[in-house]
């Protein structure tokens, strides 16, 4: 195959008196990212400790299931994924466009929305003030301000390319205009429109599309695109293929917007939409496997830095990569007719969530914090022990969540399918399974928690990096010019 090397654009600002990234802005986002990490995940493991116990503090009404879990999937959204994104963007976006950020105080006013909805948005949610669709479900008063995040940050980003200084525009880039570009327009369907659809197949279907396409158009681009900038950067070595990137690009642009119907397959939708939503499904194999030779091309003679001190943002990259190829192969077969009647209403779903969201675009997240906070901050990690420690609990702790999960949806699936098998029992086979679920779920939120300690304490207490440190390069803000 013939491909192009593309290294990243490393011109930096000409004017000395500017500084080309602002660092503070850098850590705002990051300190944010941090906070909807810690609480976000607390969330979900309330929720699967109600599971395991329905009268767990059954007697405060604003934290039943139903809102505790809410609340869990709008957080890791926009309060965990969001914000550690925008904060890699403060950093990537100028040293690939070779200027400062253009319109710094949107940036902060971006900042400022975020960080109020953070606090409130879920707040309203718990206290029962929320609307009725999945990913949509802040009042208006968030959705107002969630809107403002997006067109801000937008703004931005979008002008600081237009007149950037580097004339090549690196893959990086694509992905995170592009997702900017849909999320401010899907976001608006969502949130301002599709409350006033009348319901039927038609407000399904749009919700459909919109919920798939807060991951498929915001997450997954924005992910990817992170992706893009990490790999190179934490290795020092330039990109496999430029080329097979962007046939990734085109693909996703294309297939994903038109397989939101897959998640109703055998409803009253028009079969028609049902079998494009399948075929599309199945097409998303195709930029999934373009990222992924491109990460395992990249990473051809790299392998010794993986296994290196210090490689922690590499490690987690990799790791997301592995979990990326997993959970976009369960996916589109997930689409199939036949797996979709056995797996539809069981956990089998909530396991294929999970290992999107979490293994694959939070844990880019947290690479992200590992490559930018340092560089921010001008120190050095603050403990290597405790980002190995949050590396292998995140990979022991969801792999015991999603082999349990998995396992337990395909046996629901099959008693359902029995018929003859009272739904209830299908809940009293589940409950050993969802027990080992809580527990996979603790190791993960405890290597939050240490990854969120090693943050903090990186910037008040890890080593600074001096000019005649021989690693200045690689952690200072300004100092290695291939970052």
């Amino acid at each position: 195959m013939s491909h192009a090397a593309v290294a990243l654009p490393t011109r930096l600002a000409e004017r000395p008196e500017e500084p080309l990234i602002d660092s503070r802005l850098v850590l705002g986002w990051f300190a944010l990212a941090i906070f909807g990490t810690i609480v976000g995940p607390v969330m979900g493991l309330l929720t699967s400790m109600k599971l395991d116990d329905p009268d767990f503090l059954g007697g405060i009404s604003w934290l039943q299931w139903g809102r505790v879990r809410v609340v869990h999937v709008n957080m890791v959204i926009f309060s965990t994924f969001t914000p550690a994104m925008f904060g890699l963007m403060c950093h990537a976006v100028p040293r690939l466009t070779g200027r400062p950020l253009w319109g710094k105080k949107a940036m902060w006013a971006a900042l400022a929305f975020l960080s109020v909805w953070t606090l409130t948005g879920p707040a309203m949610i718990l206290t029962g003030h929320l609307q009725p669709m999945e990913a949509a479900e802040s009042p208006l008063a968030g959705d107002v301000m969630l809107s403002l995040v997006f067109v801000c940050v937008s703004v931005s980003v979008l002008m600081t390319v237009a007149l950037r200084r580097e004339k090549k525009l690196y893959v990086t880039l694509w992905y995170w205009v592009a997702s900017l570009v849909w999320t401010v327009l899907n976001y608006v369907l969502g949130n301002f429109i599709m409350p006033y659809v009348p319901r039927g197949t038609t407000s399904a279907a749009m919700n459909g599309f919109y919920l798939h396409d807060v991951v498929g158009l915001w997450i997954t681009p924005a992910g990817v695109g992170a992706a893009y900038y990490l790999l190179p950067a934490s290795t020092r070595t330039t990109l496999f293929s430029h080329r097979l990137s962007l046939i990734g690009f085109w693909a996703l642009a294309f297939f994903y917007p038109l397989n939101g119907v897959h998640h109703y397959i055998y409803s009253p939708i028009a079969d028609w939409a049902q079998t494009i939503a399948i075929a599309s499904s199945m097409m998303l194999i195709l930029p999934v496997w373009a990222f992924c030779v491109n990460m395992w091309g990249t990473m051809r003679g790299q392998w010794s830095k993986w296994a290196g001190p210090g490689s922690h943002v590499l490690k987690l990259t990799m790791l997301g990569a592995v979990w990326y190829l997993i959970t976009c192969f369960q996916g589109p077969t997930e689409a199939l007719r036949g797996m979709q009647a056995l797996t539809h209403f069981g956990d089998y779903n909530v396991g294929h969530a999970h290992s999107a969201v979490f293994a694959v675009f939070v844990i880019w997240g947290l690479a992200a914090a590992y490559f930018c906070v340092p560089r921010a901050a001008g120190r050095h990690l603050w403990s290597d022990k405790l980002a190995t420690w949050t590396y292998w609990l995140e990979i022991m702790g969801f792999s015991i969540m999603f082999a349990v999960l998995s396992v337990s949806g395909l046996q629901q699936g099959a008693m359902l399918q029995s018929g003859q098998v009272p739904w209830i029992d299908t809940v009293d086979a589940s409950k050993p399974l969802w027990l080992a679920r809580t527990f996979g779920g603790t190791l993960m939120d405890v290597g939050l928690a240490l990854w969120a300690v090693n943050m903090a304490m990186t910037v008040k207490r890890g080593r600074p990096v001096t000019a005649s440190d021989p690693s200045a390069g690689a952690t200072a803000p300004l100092a290695a010019a291939q970052n």
